[in-house]
């Protein structure tokens, strides 16, 4: 395929109000890639009609588009005469518009001089164009209308985004198509966004997911260009980049040195990334931040040609061929001789030329001694599958629509692969009579000698000298061709780590030659691939009340898919941490039960999954129709003869110890909203209670089940298959006194802060968290909150948070304002996580401080955002109401979506269906002077409701000077929500 730009716009046809004239839409657009002319093309988004592409403009190409069977949207495809690709599309019932934009460049066309350079590129785009100057107005104007918008930078291309609502589009692509045609790239604005990269980057250091992807680079790839970069290289050279080399991207010279790829590959190198680097074969050796047990094969192949690779997606087979969980899988081998709990495959790096291909086995502690055998067991089942070797047509048929920023982030970043009329199918579909050999090319490259072999975990520290330079991960090489004089005992001594065989001796040459074992084999032909699709009866919502459980049918005419939920409500779970862990574990258990036991119907669009909370333990089930009742026999007779075993059990006590571990070496923001939820929630437990509860066995003896089914079943098919659920784990309703109720710790007027150290000892950041509590989400003071909490969070205005602490400030990457919702009761957070500055001076305030100086804090400019309010205009106010209400009632596009909202009205107990239409109706009825009157009660200092708890939580290396403030509060909470089962909603029905 050609590379060149490509652009697609999600809007409404109607009403006329949200297009210019004649439902006409103008995009000026500069080629990107070449050096041409601008050109203008109006592009009417009806739909294209069959003929006459000519009518579309001369130099113009108009492509038909395939769409899935449900899709309700209307589609066109153009070619303009500058190259640049663009997809339409047009649904009159969506409540947002959106855009995308693909630049077919990315950090593998990075000049080796300015390495870093499309990344920070990406950022500078949003900071002011020839037409649109002020750094914040893209910003501001797609918040102030109910939008968002974000960007990312991969091997190949750079995709911007953003959705608004529709009657603002014509404005928002005005600024965004600016951004590829005049941008400015100030000086001011190049010096704190190269601070900001680096900024996003402190914030990865302790992810294990980067770390060791740099260390794959750092050890396997080739030394230099592409995969490095930083604000050296991006800034400090001895002298400033100029502009020439910022816009490098836009048209790279002929003559440059490097192309898109950037990596030396040739298949007479078999496919190695950086192969030759080393002498032999080794194992690399990584020391995780987190706990984890685990080992890997890498390879990078050669990708011959690239559109059938597109085509058939050989990728999709070979991770459903290792992944898979029946019996006779390489996991089911795994798990039963007691070595792995778990297999990841995927393409971690996918381009033109070539993919770089993982498959990871997650590891118990015997496995990890004896991780050459599990190697040997994944060789031997790709050997199987190289030698023994209709659902995606089904997923993409009846596939249904995504939310518009979603769809044309993703149809974006697809259409640089496909022709035109495939943008929407290609990435589902498996097509073409090349599978079977670019699968066998594929699984042909995936041999022993071409892997690059990595074991991870916190056990082969003594033997990991190394450091990667940018990250510091510590790592160690191992030899995996050693001679054979050595012994079992040598090696371990040498590795520090125990072996239960005598491994690493030619080990290469044994995995080669591994034997087909008896107890692999492939999957045999799906059961439950569904035949007959047909649309039932039309049944509304209409909760009713057997002798055992409410039971709410809900079923459209228009889907083919249906969910089941399914809710055990126990008093159990959370009285304690070992009840707590008992029901994790149970859930834990019987969900890896499950999976086994529906791994077909999985493959086959089905899902079964379960889970508990504090008050409840849940089965959902979903998929097509036809095949749901299946499933759901399945799952009962699952669950019905589920007898959990000894070493399941200890398998999962083993993983649960380690995420509990692990759950404080967490980023320190979301420490900071865990500690926030330990204060506020009684029945939750700390990592610490519950790992000292883990390991001790217990029974679920008291539970009341709830069901919800929605889609396409009749009445009678949902009450069989909840009687079937019934009957596999028996319940009775529980006395009013037994039900579990879910409680919140009222917070007194004033403050209160809690202070905690990191758990990661090389975390560099620190962060803070202010929650302000509002109360339930009755009256209008929630409309309020969400209201005042859109302008704080991005207002039209220098003083937005985002803006001022992070863009201008500078205090830290991750900087952000939002409502939240726990239990019924709403609260606004800000949060700010940062290496610059301790927590304490994140929050302080300071009677002197201008929001424009570089001192102000989060205290400082919440007092000044109250002069923001005051000087909003009527139209600004009016442009954020309406946003909001909008995006209350732009709900039910998906049947998943829909079905989720329904469920969460039935486990919360409040059957309030139609609450979505009432509070947009409330949302446009608040006025200034409500909001004013609120924001002076909650928000404002000294305010009489004001209730404050901070969380702040320190770097290690940044301890405060003097003891931990922990501020003791009060035994009072807020009553539970109210059960309104029962309650005649007729008329919000007749709202619906």
């Amino acid at each position: 395929m050609t590379r060149s730009a490509q652009l697609c716009i999600f809007a409404l046809a109607s009403p006329a109000a949200a297009l210019p004239p004649a439902h006409g839409l103008w995009i000026n657009r500069r080629t990107l890639l070449s050096h041409g002319a601008a050109a203008s093309v109006l592009l009417p988004l009806r739909k294209a009609p069959a003929a006459a592409p000519a009518a579309a403009g001369a130099g113009v190409a108009v492509y038909e588009i395939a769409s899935a069977a449900l899709d309700r949207r209307s589609y066109r495809g153009l070619r303009l005469a500058n190259g640049l690709q663009v997809l339409l599309a047009s649904d009159p019932a969506a409540g947002k518009a959106a855009a995308a934009m693909n630049v077919a460049v990315g950090s593998m066309s990075n000049p080796e001089a300015w390495q870093g350079l499309a990344h920070f590129c990406e950022h500078m785009l949003f900071l002011g164009t020839a037409s649109y100057p002020d750094e914040g107005d893209f910003e501001s104007y797609i918040a102030s209308n109910g939008g968002s918008n974000n960007a990312y930078t991969d091997s190949e291309e750079t995709v911007y985004f953003f959705d608004v609502g529709a009657g603002a589009l014509p404005g928002a692509l005005a600024r965004f198509s600016d951004f590829f045609a005049a941008p400015l790239f100030t000086e001011s604005a190049t010096a704190r966004e190269v601070a900001a990269i680096e900024s996003e980057h402190s914030k990865n250091i302790q992810s294990d997911g980067w770390r060791t992807e740099q260390l794959l680079r750092a050890t396997r790839g080739v030394s230099g260009h592409p995969y490095n970069g930083s604000p050296h290289t991006c800034y400090h050279h001895g002298t400033e980049p100029t502009l020439d080399s910022r816009l490098w991207r836009y048209g790279p010279p002929a003559s440059a040195k490097y192309d898109p790829l950037g990596l030396p590959l040739s298949p007479d190198q078999g496919g190695g990334l950086g192969s030759g680097a080393v002498a032999s074969p080794f194992a690399t050796l990584v020391v995780p931040v987190r706990e984890q047990r685990a080992v890997s094969a890498t390879w990078c192949l050669p990708v011959a040609d690239f559109d059938t690779w597109l085509a058939c997606k050989p990728q999709v087979a070979l991770s459903q061929l290792l992944t898979a969980r029946a019996d006779g899988s390489l996991l089911s081998l795994l798990k039963r001789e007691g070595l792995g709990t778990a297999i990841e495959v995927g393409v971690e790096e996918q381009t033109r030329s070539f993919a770089v291909v993982t498959a990871s086995l997650a590891l118990t502690e015997a496995g990890l001694a004896a991780w050459p055998t599990a190697m040997g067991h994944l060789f031997s089942y790709l050997r199987l599958c190289r030698e023994k070797g209709a659902l995606a047509q089904l997923g993409f048929r009846y596939a249904e629509p995504s939310q518009p920023q979603a769809f044309v982030t993703a149809t974006a970043a697809s259409m640089p692969l496909y022709r035109p009329a495939a943008w929407l199918s290609g990435p589902s579909l498996l097509e073409g009579a090349g599978g079977p050999p670019t699968l066998r090319q594929l699984l042909g490259g995936m041999t022993p000698r071409a892997a690059m072999v990595e074991v991870c975990a916190k056990e082969v520290a003594p033997k990991a000298p190394l450091s990667e330079p940018i990250y510091g991960t510590r790592y160690g090489r191992l030899p995996i061709e050693m001679p054979l004089r050595a012994t079992s005992a040598d090696l371990a001594a040498s590795w520090g780590i125990r072996y239960g065989r005598q491994p690493i001796e030619g080990e290469v040459a044994a995995w080669e030659a591994a034997p087909l074992l008896p107890e692999l084999s492939l999957p045999r032909p799906n059961p439950f691939i569904p035949k007959r699709l047909a649309i039932k009866a039309y049944l509304p919502i209409s909760p009713h009340i057997s002798p055992y459980l409410p039971i709410s049918p809900h079923t459209s005419p228009s889907l083919h898919i249906s969910q089941a939920y399914f809710l055990w409500r126990s008093p159990e779970f959370y009285t304690s941490a070992r009840t707590a862990v008992t029901a994790e574990l149970f859930a834990g258990m019987l969900a890896e039960v499950l999976q086994e036991a529906t791994y077909e119907a999985a493959q086959a669009g089905l899902v079964a999954a379960s889970g508990v909370s504090s008050d409840a333990f849940t089965v959902q089930l979903g998929g097509y129709d036809e095949r749901l009742p299946a499933l759901a026999t399945l799952v009962a007779s699952t669950v019905r003869s589920f007898e959990p075993t000894q070493a399941a059990f200890e398998r999962k006590v083993d993983i649960l110890r380690r995420q509990l571990r692990d759950a404080e070496r967490r980023q320190p923001i979301s420490l900071a909203g865990y500690r926030r939820g330990l204060a506020l929630q009684p029945a939750r437990f700390s990592n610490e209670q519950l790992a000292a509860a883990a390991g001790e066995e217990g029974v679920l003896r008291e539970a009341q089940l709830e069901a919800f089914v929605a889609g396409n079943l009749r009445e009678n098919e949902a009450a069989e298959m909840v009687r079937g659920v019934r009957a596999a784990l028996p319940a009775a309703p529980l006395a009013a006194e037994r039900l579990p109720v879910r409680r919140l710790r009222r917070l007194p007027p004033g403050g209160a802060t809690r202070q905690f150290l990191a758990g990661n000892p090389e975390e560099p950041n620190g962060a803070l968290e202010m929650y302000l509590q509002v109360g339930p989400d009755e009256g209008d003071d929630w409309l309020h909150l969400l209201l005042l909490s859109q302008m704080i969070d991005k207002a039209a205005t220098p003083s937005a948070v985002y803006a001022e602490l992070r863009t201008k400030q500078q205090l830290g990457y991750i900087v952000q304002c939002g409502s939240t919702e726990a239990d019924g009761v709403r609260g606004l957070v800000f949060i700010v996580q940062s290496s610059v500055q301790p927590p304490p001076e994140l929050e302080a305030r300071s009677p002197h401080i201008s929001p424009y100086l570089s001192m102000a804090r989060l205290e400082a400019f919440l007092r000044l955002f109250r002069g923001t309010l005051l000087l909003t205009s009527d139209e600004e106010l009016d442009t954020y109401r309406e946003s909001l209400a909008a995006q209350m009632q732009d709900v039910d596009q998906r049947a998943d979506g829909q079905a989720s909202r329904l469920w969460a009205e039935v486990a919360t107990r409040r059957y309030d269906f139609g609450r979505p239409w009432r509070s947009s109706k409330r949302m446009r009825r608040v006025t200034r002077d409500g909001l004013i009157g609120f924001y002076d009660k909650y928000i404002a200092a000294g305010g009489a409701g004001r209730c404050r708890l901070s969380t702040h939580v320190f770097s290690q290396r940044s301890p405060p000077k003097g003891p931990l403030r922990d501020d003791p509060l009060p035994d009072a909470f807020f009553p539970p929500t109210a059960d309104g089962f029962g309650v005649d909603w007729a008329a919000d029905r007749a709202v619906v």
